[in-house]
């Protein structure tokens, strides 16, 4: 326990000095040694507030309360909190366009119509000032070894107000586990807190690394189906990554923190009133997750490579459509059970119409190299697991039928704008919706020169 008061001291003197992303990271690591200090929730929440992260401040800051219900310091932050939220949703529920939701306010924007923004930031500081320095480290130092009890809270429903709700996310469940800066041989396994998005929400991240992997070896990135497991991932392509000696990083977003369809395969582009900020969706945590690994490990590759098999593929060409600046040199997308077509008429969650991505962008996205893997038995009208609603029944009534109607549609558009389409579409001979039976292909497509 010696190592959380010293990256907690670390936290407090990083705020102090203004560095408050490279604070939040300190209390994320003090967290991960020990989740049970009220005050580190609380000071946390502070240092989000001043990136301006409200949300996920607030998050922090009610787990602070739920060690602790009565930390008074944590209440009047939390009160704080929500008058900024309160203000922020005043002005981001301005009329716009008929039938489009707004997009949220640029912050330099909504300060001019917050007018308690100036006193609640001096207010913030002279909280963590008082709560801070040796008063705290004293306070953990006595608590070293304990584990005060937290009563899970259960997910805010989705809804026209939940900005203003007071979710307490539930207890995080740090695993035993190296972090990643000691990912041993084999298989493994670590909790990784996006300090850059939606921190206050844990990915567990399971792992493989082949012996022969070094700092110059590719890394691949499995995104899990439906199920959301990383382990059985991570075990079918063990095989893989020893064949082409990478290392494998698959993030669990788990259903209890990552709840539905909009936090996982939609990416939580779009929230419960409006477009959420880049950062917190949850297709750039992959981007932060290869950041972090690399910064950790070492590892050298500027790119890396991304796979998704059912709901994984959904995810994978939805990252691909949204996020056209991405790192990955090669995605696959393998056996999707529903698509965003790349056609600005449909619109959005099914189309690009009223979505995030600017049509200026489109041919960016198709210059990119997305692999599209069908199995060509994946051909059952009637599984239960296969969203079967009119908008999704029109692009096809099998997996496999859907999965060439998103080719066509890619092919069309491409030729309309008159981009090359760096895209492929492959068949897997007899191989229906089998994960295991999808990853040998997927990794000769990924892997080998093309």
């Amino acid at each position: 326990m010696d190592e959380a008061p010293n990256w907690f001291k670390k936290g407090v003197a990083l705020y102090e000095k203004g560095d408050y992303r490279r604070a939040i990271t300190a209390f994320d690591k003090t967290i991960a040694i020990d989740p049970t200090m009220a005050e580190v929730w609380n000071n946390r929440g502070l240092a989000l507030v001043q990136t301006e992260q409200y949300q996920e401040a607030l998050l922090s800051i009610n787990k602070a309360l739920s060690i602790n219900p009565n930390y008074e310091n944590a209440k009047k932050a939390k009160k704080i909190v929500l008058d900024l939220l309160k203000d922020l949703q005043n002005v981001n529920n301005a009329p716009g366009p008929a039938g489009s939701p707004l997009p949220p306010v640029p912050w330099a924007s909504a300060r001019k119509h917050s007018k308690i923004f100036a006193a609640t930031i001096i207010v913030l500081v002279l909280i963590v000032v008082a709560t801070g320095g040796l008063m705290l480290m004293k306070s953990m130092q006595n608590n070293a070894g304990t584990t005060l009890p937290t009563a899970p809270t259960p997910e805010p429903a989705i809804g026209p107000t939940a900005v203003l709700t007071t979710p307490a996310i539930p207890t995080t469940a740090q695993l035993p586990a190296s972090g990643p800066g000691d990912i041993p041989p084999g298989k493994g396994q670590f909790v990784f807190n996006d300090s850059l998005g939606n921190s206050d929400r844990p990915i567990t991240v399971y792992t493989y690394r082949p012996a022969a992997w070094n700092q110059s070896g590719p890394i691949l990135i499995v995104m899990p189906g439906a199920g959301r497991t990383g382990q059985s991932p991570r075990d079918t392509w063990v095989p893989y990554a020893e064949e082409y000696d990478s290392l494998v990083l698959v993030p669990e977003f788990s259903q209890e923190y990552f709840p539905g369809d909009m936090w996982y395969p939609l990416g939580y582009i779009y929230g419960s009133t409006n477009w959420e900020p880049k950062a917190n969706w949850t297709y750039m945590a992959i981007e932060h997750l290869f950041d972090y690994v690399r910064e950790e490990t070492g590892a050298t590759q500027e790119t890396y490579l991304l796979d998704g098999h059912s709901a994984g593929g959904q995810f994978v060409h939805r990252l691909v459509t949204f996020l056209p600046d991405a790192r990955y040199s090669k995605a696959v997308a393998a056996n999707a059970g529903l698509y965003v077509m790349p056609d600005y008429t449909i619109p959005y969650p099914l189309g690009l119409k009223d979505s995030p991505l600017p049509e200026s962008e489109l041919a960016k996205v198709f210059s990119r190299k997305l692999i599209i893997m069908s199995g060509s038995s994946d051909t059952n009208p009637k599984d239960s697991s296969l969203a079967n609603f009119p908008a999704a029944e029109a692009e096809g009534s099998t997996r496999f039928a859907r999965a060439q109607a998103y080719y066509a549609s890619a092919q069309a558009q491409a030729a309309a704008l008159g981009v090359p389409l760096n895209w492929e579409y492959h068949i897997v001979p007899g191989v229906g919706h089998d994960e295991a039976g999808m990853a040998g292909p997927s990794a000769e497509m990924l892997f080998n020169e093309s």
